[in-house]
C-alpha cells in the first residue's frame, strides 16, 4: 500500500509537450540543400579560429598558468574528439534551468549548445527568423550545417523560456528530437511548482527510454553529490575573486563556459588547482589588474565566447569583473540542489526548486529577484 502511494505521488498526472512530427518530404529537402550548401563551410574550424583570437590576447597579458587547460577546451577539438569515441549518449542542452544531475544519473553526459558565434548567424537565418535573437540563430546555425557539439548530440532539450526558444524548439524538431521543458511564467505560485516538478519527472522518464539505464535512488544521489563538488569549486573560485585581482573577468567567463563541454571531474579537478594557483598570487601580490581598479558587476544577456565585446571593452579600460550575474557565468552552477530527504520523491522535488526558485531570468513575471 505504502509503495503503491509514493508511485502515485511520484509519477502524478504527467503529459509529454510534444511538437507535431513534420518531417514531410518538403521539409527534409530543405534540410537537405541546405546541408549540401553548406558542407565546406567548416563552421567548427571557424568558431574554434574566433576563440583562439579572442584568448590569444588574453594570453599577452599576466594570467594563471593553469588557465591554459580551459583555452585549448575552447580552442581545440580535443574535447570534441573525445566525445566523439565514447559510447555514452551526448544530450544536447540549451539554457541553464535543465537538471544536469538526471541526465549524469542517466549514465549520459550534457553538452550546453548555447553559442556566442558570429560565423553561425547567417546559416541560422537560413532556418530561423532574421528578426530574432542572435544567441538563438547561432545556435540554429550549427543545427543547419550539423556541425560541432550539436552533430553529436542525441536528443536536444530546451526550456521554453522566452518565445524565441519556444520557436526554436518547433524548427529544430526538423533537425533532431527535441524535449521542450514547460516552464511555468509564475514561479511563485503553488500550481506552479507543481507543473515544473511533473516536467521533471517527465524529463527522468525520457532519459531513462533514450540511454536503457534505470535512474535508481543511488544514481540520483551520486549524481547530486557530484555536481555539489562543481558548486563547492564555483564557489571558491567566487570567494578569491573578492580580494585582490589575481584573474580577470574574461578569464572567469572562459573558466565556466569550457564547463559546457568539459568532462566535470576534470573540470573540477583542474579548477581546484586553478584556485590553488590563484591564492599563491594573492599571496604573492601577483596581480592581474591595477588592484584600484573599479570592480564590475555585470548584468544582463549571456557573454559566450567569442562575442566577448562587452567584457573586453570594460577590461581594456581598466575596469575588473568581479562578478557576473548571467546565465553563461556564475550564475550557471552557483546555486545547490538542497536535499531534506533522500528518498527519490525528495531528491526530485529538491532537483524541481533548485531549476526554479534561485533562476533569476527575465522571462518570469516578477522580477524582483534580480
Amino acid at each position: 500500500m505504502v509503495k503503491q502511494l509514493r508511485n502515485i505521488l511520484e509519477k502524478g498526472e504527467d503529459e509529454v509537450l510534444e511538437f507535431d512530427e513534420r518531417y514531410n518530404a518538403a521539409t527534409k529537402a530543405k534540410i537537405a540543400t541546405r546541408k549540401k550548401y553548406y558542407k565546406d563551410f567548416k563552421l567548427f574550424e571557424k568558431l574554434l579560429a574566433d576563440n583562439k583570437e579572442v584568448i590569444t590576447q588574453l594570453q599577452k597579458k599576466p594570467r594563471a598558468k593553469a588557465l591554459t587547460y580551459y583555452d585549448n577546451i575552447l580552442t581545440t577539438p580535443k574535447r570534441f574528439d573525445e566525445l566523439r569515441k565514447q559510447k555514452k549518449k551526448v544530450v544536447g542542452i540549451y539554457c541553464n534551468v535543465v537538471p544536469e544531475e538526471l541526465i549524469y544519473a542517466a549514465d549520459a553526459i550534457p553538452v550546453r549548445l548555447c553559442s556566442g558565434c558570429n560565423e553561425a548567424v547567417a546559416p541560422g537565418e537560413e532556418a530561423f527568423p532574421r528578426d530574432s535573437c542572435p544567441v538563438i540563430k547561432s545556435a540554429m546555425g550549427f543545427a543547419v550545417v550539423d556541425d560541432a557539439y550539436f552533430k553529436l548530440s542525441a536528443v536536444l532539450i530546451i526550456p521554453a523560456t522566452c518565445d524565441g526558444k519556444k520557436k526554436m524548439g518547433e524548427v529544430l524538431n526538423d533537425y533532431k528530437p527535441v524535449w521542450m521543458l514547460d516552464l511555468p511564467q509564475n514561479k511563485e505560485r503553488t500550481r506552479a511548482k507543481k507543473q515544473w516538478l511533473a516536467e521533471i519527472r517527465i524529463l527522468k522518464k525520457r532519459l531513462e527510454e533514450l540511454t536503457g539505464n534505470k535512474i535508481t535512488r543511488k544514481k540520483l544521489q551520486k549524481a547530486i553529490r557530484l555536481l555539489h563538488e562543481r558548486y563547492d569549486v564555483t564557489r571558491r573560485l567566487m570567494e578569491i575573486r573578492k580580494g585582490p585581482p589575481v584573474i580577470s573577468g574574461q578569464d572567469a567567463f572562459i573558466v565556466m563556459q569550457a564547463c559546457f563541454f568539459d568532462d566535470i571531474t576534470s573540470w573540477i579537478k583542474r579548477t581546484n588547482l586553478l584556485c590553488d594557483e590563484l591564492e599563491d598570487m594573492a599571496e604573492q601580490k601577483k596581480y592581474v589588474a591595477d588592484k584600484n581598479a573599479p570592480r564590475i558587476l555585470l548584468t544582463g544577456a549571456p557573454f559566450i565566447l567569442p562575442n566577448f565585446k562587452i567584457p573586453s571593452i570594460i577590461e581594456e579600460h581598466n575596469g575588473l569583473i568581479t562578478i557576473d550575474e548571467t546565465c553563461a557565468g556564475s550564475q550557471y552552477h552557483y546555486d545547490p540542489v538542497q536535499v531534506d530527504e533522500w528518498s527519490m520523491l525528495g531528491m526530485m522535488q529538491a532537483i524541481s526548486e533548485r531549476y526554479l526558485m534561485p533562476s533569476v531570468c527575465p522571462c518570469f513575471i516578477k522580477s524582483e529577484d534580480r
